[in-house]
């Protein structure tokens, strides 16, 4: 990838002093502004507490916290990432009224879902709400210009032109998300089938697969009747594994997926952006199997979405005064 990351961000160490010169030991007690960055994707959900210079005081994490699951479930996740981070950072009882939170939240763009968080009542000095894509933009190029591909539980192209959005993708498992860890669980699953019908010999993934859900295709049935995106997503890292250990069928299960990661980059190029980064839990895994030679041309991000929804809640991006 071209260029070298760029991440100020400092955390507090346990023993350094507060900003008003308590031990760290005990309660700091930071002047506002404090603000929050939420990731609440459909794996887990993530928290960054920062003051107005981005210095790191505390992070938190939780379950899943995507649209899918309906706003309180997402809330609820969100809400118990933001006490972790806040315990993290020692500043004794909980006081979100001092927050200003930036949320990603996986599939909120949805048709009507971001008018029913935004009228959820929050305990927040102000909560901005965006997708997840969205603040993964943000951080990748510190709220300029660019593109991102987020190949995780889900996938989307997301890029800013000139202060405008674009996305293309991200609409949703099993229609859209391509290249995403919910397909690839999916292209595994279906490898299962041949393998438990001797349709397919020798590999290791269809084995792998059929031994989590008990080692009947019968079993995998009943599975996949109640499987969501995100339990596809968890069969994902079993198609890594196969992959690393010369499984032909899982190799080409993620070729398949890096193909469709490499559309969503040539869109966002030929939509206008220059800088284009790919990030995700699956961005590493699937980078070997990316058509030859798109691998070099990809930005290195900036920053992580937890920095983009720094961004979203009203932080001054790195290299910028704070306002």
């Amino acid at each position: 990838m071209k260029g070298e990351p760029s991440d100020s961000r400092r955390t507090r160490r346990s023993d350094e002093p507060c900003r008003d010169g308590r031990s760290r030991r005990g309660p700091c007690h930071v002047s506002a502004p404090l603000f929050l960055g939420l990731d609440a994707g459909g794996t887990a959900c993530r928290a960054r507490l920062v003051d107005a210079s981005g210095l790191v005081f505390g992070e938190g994490h939780a379950g899943p916290g995507q649209a899918r699951l309906g706003v309180e479930a997402s809330f609820d996740a969100m809400l118990t990432a933001a006490r972790e981070a806040w315990r993290a950072a020692g500043l004794g009882p909980f006081d979100f009224a001092r927050l200003r939170v930036g949320a990603g939240v996986a599939g909120i763009e949805r048709v009507g879902v971001a008018g029913l968080f935004a009228a959820r009542p929050h305990p927040f000095a102000s909560l901005a709400l965006a997708g997840d894509g969205a603040i993964a933009c943000l951080g990748a190029h510190g709220g300029e210009d660019g593109g991102i591909v987020v190949a995780g539980t889900g996938s989307i192209a997301f890029g800013l032109l000139d202060g405008r959005p674009l996305r293309f993708g991200g609409y949703g498992f099993p229609g859209s998300d391509e290249g995403s860890g919910a397909r690839i669980g999916l292209a595994a699953v279906e490898a299962a089938f041949r393998g438990a019908d001797a349709r397919l010999s020798g590999s290791t993934l269809a084995d792998a697969v059929l031994e989590r859900v008990g080692g009947e295709a019968t079993r995998l049935t009943a599975w996949c009747d109640a499987a969501s995106a995100t339990d596809y997503a968890t069969l994902a890292p079993l198609v890594v594994e196969a992959a690393r250990g010369g499984d032909r069928t899982a190799e080409a299960i993620l070729r398949t997926g890096a193909q469709a990661i490499g559309d969503l980059v040539d869109t966002l190029r030929d939509a206008g952006c220059e800088r284009v980064a790919l990030a995700g839990g699956l961005a590493g895994p699937l980078t070997p199997f990316l058509p030859e030679g798109l691998a070099e041309t990809l930005d290195e991000p900036l920053g992580d979405p937890l920095d983009g929804a720094l961004i979203l809640a009203g932080l001054a991006p790195v290299g910028a005064a704070p306002g």
